[in-house]
């Protein structure tokens, strides 16, 4: 999907992962960035099976780790996974947790879901 990278958390600099450590050294410190983004795997998602529709707009959301993506989750249900170019995230939320809203859903022409997140530090 034009991604970028291995996909692996050892992409992004200080990941405890793997030795010797990959990935290079950024200026920038991204974890307390605020974000919009649209949702993968929307259609497979725990939320939409289980309830038949997608999360009403201004449902609050949260940012989660499923053991291999980032996910978001509404009221302990998975409604999708972060884009790839979000694995950053992973080291962050040893320190920061993420929570906001669903910020526009879509059914036509495939379902999509969009969030707004922000750093809770």
């Amino acid at each position: 999907m034009g991604s970028t990278g291995s996909g692996n958390f050892t992409d992004y600099q200080d990941f405890a992962g793997t030795s010797p450590k990959q990935g290079g050294l950024s200026a920038n410190n991204d974890c307390g960035k605020a974000f919009r983004t649209d949702l993968e795997d929307v259609d497979t998602s725990e939320y939409y099976k289980s309830n038949g529709k997608l999360p009403d707009i201004n449902t609050p959301i949260v940012i989660g780790f499923n053991g291999s993506r980032i996910v978001v989750l509404v009221t302990d249900q998975e409604i999708g996974n972060l884009p790839t170019k979000y694995n950053y995230l992973r080291k962050c939320m040893s320190d920061i947790t993420y929570s906001g809203i669903v910020s526009n859903i879509a059914t036509f022409p495939i379902n999509s879901i969009t969030i707004n997140v922000s750093p809770n530090e």
